[in-house]
């Protein structure tokens, strides 16, 4: 009688392990197909995370983040360079110690290679704790495609 009980307990142990290895299994070969189907980041999902990264930057006072993003040709509408922007974003770092970037309204229109970017955006400064400045901007920009990755190439910023 004990060899009886003993060997429906290894049946139902082998059983168990049977069920819980073809759970697995089925677990694994469902993750791999569920990898395999999902495309890259579109192009628009891509330009957002290069905004959204930008704004990042500015709050943590990472310029060379900020220029490492700009395209080769990037200008301002006002004519503003690379090395205009570095300068500029050196001194607002040094008046305002804390900064935080809201954006708004965000809309990206993706054009083959390019892609224009507008939206609202809202910065506040201080040298302390509490926002001592505060300005709304709308923001245009232009974004430039070059194999993988997408480089800011025209800004433009105007006070609402």
């Amino acid at each position: 009688m004990a060899q009886k009980s003993s060997d429906s307990v290894h049946n139902f142990l082998i059983l168990l392990l049977n069920r819980i290895a073809s759970r697995g299994w089925f677990s694994l070969m469902l993750g791999v197909s569920l990898l395999a189907c999902t495309s890259p980041t579109d192009d628009a999902t891509q330009v957002r995370q290069g905004v959204e990264l930008l704004a990042k930057a500015i709050e943590q006072h990472e310029r060379d983040t900020i220029m490492q993003r700009l395209d080769d040709d990037f200008r301002t509408r006002e004519g503003l360079l690379p090395q205009d922007i570095n300068r500029m974003l050196f001194i607002q770092f040094r008046q305002n110690k804390q900064i935080q970037v809201f954006l708004f309204d965000m809309d990206v229109n993706v054009m083959s290679n390019t892609a224009d970017v507008q939206l609202e955006a809202l910065l506040l400064g201080s040298s302390q704790w509490l926002p001592e400045r505060g300005r709304r901007y709308r923001v245009q920009m232009r974004w430039n495609k070059r194999g993988d990755e997408w480089w800011l190439l025209r800004l433009d910023w105007q006070p609402i």
